[in-house]
């Protein structure tokens, strides 16, 4: 898909996603390297919204407003980029109904996917999540994409089932999918419910399930970002997954000791049994299956979950190696905050 040196400079380029906090990072990131690049912006976004973004990347230069679910709007948006490359970073993670899981991760994914390929583009790339996967037998055992996915809930089916879609379409050397699974991100500019999670280690009240000592894979947004604008342009990509985040897995507690060093305070939680997060995940399993969604149920549910993940693939086959450590990144992200005053 891509010249000797995977370079995306003579390709055209479609983001979804946009405006968004991770596919902005992206877009500044591709700033240097595409020189056309058209997103596909909801079209329930207040154009006011649009209007003040729409500045702040100027390396965009086409804008459209349409919806995953409409299949004119997708049509018009891969329209005359045949040779290029999709971005799809589009996608829901708290919906209304358990059933926009698969309507918009699932089904708009396929359907953008069939489009492009109609079109002639060249490479698809899905930002999927970890929760395609499932999560691991115990804290000391990263998952590698090689492993079985076994998703816990509807919203990991919908990406695992979008993932399956997607590689049934991959043709090496004229449609090749690349699926990104990021695992949790964070970093400027730091999204409101972070800044609230902030500011409850600040005062003393972040819960923290059984011992904390529950592995999660973590990653700057920056790096994230540079994982996928790798997924989109190196030849080793194609048709494979990657899980892209830090080399190192990290405990809840650590992450959480981290975000407390960074404020400057020292570490105090409220203290919840590892069974609650078990009880709220029967509870959230229950509503699912009545078509609900309770948000606060399906995180703590998932709170007592391994989902450490490894990135060697990422790191063998693209080169991938994040730059910034959980403590600096931390610091940033709590430093943004204070610069505007946030907490």
């Amino acid at each position: 898909m891509s010249d000797s040196n995977g370079s995306l400079r003579n390709r055209n380029v479609l983001v979804t996603g946009a405006p968004g906090w991770l596919s902005d990072v992206v877009l500044s990131q591709l700033a240097e390297h595409a020189p056309r690049i058209r997103c596909l912006v909801q079209r329930t976004l207040p154009q006011s919204s649009v209007d003040k973004w729409r500045p702040t990347h100027p390396e965009v230069t086409d804008v459209l407003s349409g919806d995953m679910g409409d299949a004119a709007s997708i049509n018009a948006a891969v329209k005359g980029l045949d040779g290029g490359v999709v971005l799809h970073a589009a996608g829901v993670i708290h919906p209304r109904r358990t059933t926009d899981w698969y309507t918009i991760n699932r089904d708009g994914t396929l359907a953008l996917a069939r489009a492009a390929k109609a079109e002639g583009m060249k490479r698809f790339v899905f930002v999927s999540s970890n929760a395609a996967q499932g999560a691991s037998s115990s804290a000391e055992l990263l998952l590698t994409e090689e492993m079985a996915c076994k998703p816990l809930s509807h919203y990991g089916r919908s990406k695992y089932e979008a993932e399956q879609g997607l590689m049934a379409l991959h043709e090496p050397g004229k449609f090749e999918i690349v699926v990104a699974r990021p695992c949790m991100f964070y970093g400027p500019p730091v999204p409101q419910r972070h800044i609230d999670i902030f500011k409850r280690i600040r005062d003393g009240r972040l819960p923290l399930v059984g011992s904390g000592g529950y592995a999660r894979s973590l990653s700057y947004v920056d790096d994230l970002a540079a994982g996928i604008v790798l997924c989109m342009q190196h030849p080793k990509a194609a048709g494979e997954i990657f899980n892209i985040c830090d080399a190192k897995a990290y405990t809840t507690r650590q992450v959480c000791e981290a975000m407390a060093s960074a404020l400057g305070v020292a570490p105090k939680f409220l203290p919840l049994p590892a069974l609650s997060a078990t009880v709220a995940y029967g509870i959230d399993c229950v509503l699912a299956a009545g078509g609900f969604y309770a948000m606060n149920f399906h995180l703590l549910g998932e709170a007592n979950w391994n989902v450490g993940c490894s990135s060697r693939k990422a790191t063998d086959l693209l080169g991938f190696t994040p730059k910034i450590s959980l403590e600096d990144g931390y610091r940033r992200a709590i430093g943004w905050c204070n610069e505007r005053k946030l907490l």
